[in-house]
């Protein structure tokens, strides 16, 4: 037995009549599926509103604990249920933001109030 691909004459047959067919029945017929899967003046897929799409921010990887990602989770968890919606994102921002401000000088105490949605006496 022979080691021949058994798709040898399945594969040449097809680059035959793609041959023969010319580049430009190509680009029409693949002209044609565009057009006919889109409508004029709309773009295709979601439109672009998140943050990766906003040139405020940028994108970053950074390693944390695992036990602290949970913990993290479960907070804002706990936050979507008290109706306080903070993506991690948002929150990485928010805390970076703070350390920059009190390493410039700024009260601590005042810059954490404004991330944590406690209030003193609760």
């Amino acid at each position: 037995m022979a080691d021949e691909n058994p798709f040898k004459d399945l594969l040449a047959h097809r680059a035959k009549k793609t041959a023969e067919a010319g580049p430009e029945r190509e680009e029409v017929k693949q002209e044609q599926s565009v057009e006919a899967s889109q409508p004029k003046g709309r773009k295709r897929g979601r439109p672009a509103t998140g943050k990766r799409s906003d040139p405020g921010w940028i994108g970053r990887t950074y390693y944390v604990k695992e036990e602290t990602d949970i913990d993290v989770e479960m907070e804002l968890a706990l936050l979507r249920r008290q109706g306080v919606e903070v993506d991690k994102s948002e929150l990485v921002n928010s805390l970076l933001d703070a350390w920059l401000k009190w390493r410039q000088g700024e009260n601590s105490d005042r810059l954490m109030g404004k991330i944590s949605p406690r209030r003193k006496g609760k």
